[in-house]
């Protein structure tokens, strides 16, 4: 059974905009989704500048109409931690963008600049010891959650924080994680970023990774264009690569360039839906899916290319993201698996396009990694990345403040300039409402965002609510090739998929806890690269680490089977 994700037209979208508008109270859940992280996009305007975006507009759509709920006359100071940050770099006044919107909110923010590897330990640390900033982005892990709104370590927000910051409450009741997280605590704690206002791609929601293939040496060894592939697939690829090197790389040759998350995100994940989780079977009964044959197909997979020399053979030493510039910067990689959002694609076929000095349109295939039984596998992404809490000692008129912040990026216009950057300097409006960029930049020299660019503040860190993957598919600033390849590339994964490969969040599992659920938490992906790291028969590893972590499992199983089984 497919699941078919419901396009909207442009005029559609602008009249849903009106209406909304019009009717402040109604929530997001009444828009539709069309067809459409995590980074900032970047711009090649050139060819774009009469390309408009829509965006989102709910109560007080236009700067003029919104009213903020503190004093903006008074300023505040205060700590904020994310990770994505520049260290050291002044969020208050280090670029025209964080001015803009110090000046607007009158605040001084202190940032603490965190990286992918300390995020969620340094976020644990700070928040058990009590010593958290007064504003944090929390990547959302349930079990620490409940016990952080147990303990009262985290803020709950007043009662009528919906009333008062009602654009902010729309994109809240459009992520699905925060109603249901308000449930379970019997409050509101968390405030999930939204990945997708007005452009959901499909429900369940498909992430974004996607594999990266040389089409020029893919041609050059004969193997076919396609915009899905199985792992074994890609792994035929990466055997012809390695053979006949028709890139001439020589010794530094990756025929598939990973870091240990992706790569077991490429071969595990593909294959198993519930590779790092657990779930209940068709018998009604809960299982774990770290034992399910299919966890083992990926595994077996996985190993092969290790043992083959297809991967790297120190792939698991590679840091963060960076498996994507051996791609992309230095030319030696036949193929990546790795992170694609609209949002994302800009600079990165950029930087190929300025590495390589090779066109990225002409020599990139962009595509969906299926499993070995032709379907896409994955459980519900759910619509949200990152969530904003607050210090439980965060003083009223700082907590006002940063909620106005949230509240007026959340408007049509906000959100705009989160994107686009300053009305009237970088976008405008055309006589019929609709954007166009003015920022050029092959003529700049440099891009919007990002450490060498115009804005280095851009990203999440002035009050971004809704993240930059809805707006990507709107934004002019994003070639038009990309938009509609990455419409076409989420359409594909809830169309060759199964109810039972992509399958909904379980809420019942999600959100249950206990001292057995939190004891069983595992890093799924260092255990897996562990694995396949080891000399001997992978099925017999496998079987012994399965057999070494059911001490930790069964005791989840049992009570998840009496509470929630049959």
């Amino acid at each position: 059974m497919s699941r078919l994700a419901r396009p909207v037209s442009i005029v559609l979208a602008v009249l849903l905009v009106l209406l909304s508008a019009a009717a402040c109270s109604k929530k997001s859940d009444d828009n539709k989704p069309s067809d459409s992280s995590t980074t900032p996009s970047t711009t090649q305007n050139g060819n774009n500048a009469s390309n408009s975006g829509t965006g989102t507009e709910t109560e007080g759509g236009a700067d003029g109409e919104w009213k903020p709920q503190s004093d903006l006359s008074k300023k505040v100071k205060f700590s904020y931690a994310s990770v994505q940050a520049i260290e050291g770099y002044d969020y208050t006044k280090g670029d025209p963008l964080a001015q803009y919107y110090s000046e607007k909110f009158n605040y001084e923010m202190d940032v603490a600049a965190l990286n992918w590897d300390n995020w969620n330990e340094r976020m644990r640390i700070w928040i058990n010891s009590g010593d958290m900033p007064d504003v944090a982005v929390y990547n959302y892990i349930h079990a620490d959650a409940a016990a952080f709104v147990e303990q009262g370590l985290i803020k709950r927000l007043p009662d009528d924080w919906k009333q008062r910051w009602p654009n902010l409450a729309a994109v809240y009741e459009r992520t699905t994680l925060g109603p249901q997280m308000e449930k379970v605590f019997g409050g509101t704690y968390f405030l999930p970023r939204a990945r997708f206002m007005d452009n959901l791609p499909g429900d369940p929601l498909p992430n974004h990774p996607s594999v990266f293939i040389r089409k020029d040496w893919a041609e050059a060894v004969g193997f076919p264009v396609k915009s899905a592939y199985t792992v074994s697939e890609i792994m035929e690829f990466a055997r012809l690569v390695k053979d006949k090197d028709p890139g001439n790389v020589g010794d530094k040759l990756i025929p598939i360039a990973e870091n240990t998350n992706h790569a077991v995100d490429l071969f595990v994940a593909r294959n198993s839906t519930y590779w790092n989780s657990f779930y209940k079977d068709k018998d009604g009964q809960y299982k774990w899916g770290g034992a399910s044959e299919d966890t083992l197909r990926g595994l077996k997979l996985f190993s092969e290319a290790y043992r083959s020399g297809l991967l790297a053979q120190d792939f698991y030493t590679v840091k963060n993201e960076e498996h994507g510039a051996y791609f992309n910067v230095q030319g030696i990689a036949g193929a990546t698996f790795f992170q694609a959002p609209t949002s994302n694609l800009q600079p990165y076929y950029n930087d190929f396009k300025n590495n390589l000095g090779i066109d990225p349109y002409e020599n990139i295939i962009l595509a969906t990694v299926l499993g070995e039984d032709g379907n896409y596998h994955q459980v519900d992404l759910i619509n949200y990345w990152g969530t904003i809490i607050f210090s439980p000692d965060i003083k009223d008129e700082v907590f006002e403040r940063y909620m106005d912040i949230l509240d007026y990026n959340a408007t049509r216009e906000g959100y705009i300039i989160t994107n686009m950057g300053l009305k009237d300097v970088d976008w405008t409006y055309d006589d019929s409402g609709n954007i166009v960029s003015l920022y050029d930049e092959e003529k700049e020299g440099k891009p919007l965002a990002g450490t060498t660019g115009k804005y280095p503040s851009w990203g999440y860190l002035l009050g971004s609510i809704i993240l930059f993957d809805d707006f990507a598919f709107d934004n002019p600033n994003t070639d038009e090739r990309l938009r509609e390849l990455s419409k076409k590339v989420y359409r594909e994964r809830t169309e060759i998929a199964t109810p039972e490969t992509f399958t909904a969040i379980d809420w019942d599992y999600y959100t249950y806890d206990s001292p057995s659920k939190r004891r069983a938490e595992i890093d799924y992906y260092t255990e897996y690269a562990n694995l396949i790291t080891q000399s001997g028969d992978i099925e017999e590893n496998w079987r012994k680490w399965v057999d070494s972590k059911m001490p930790l499992i069964q005791p989840v199983l049992d009570e998840l089977n009496e509470k929630f089984g049959g």
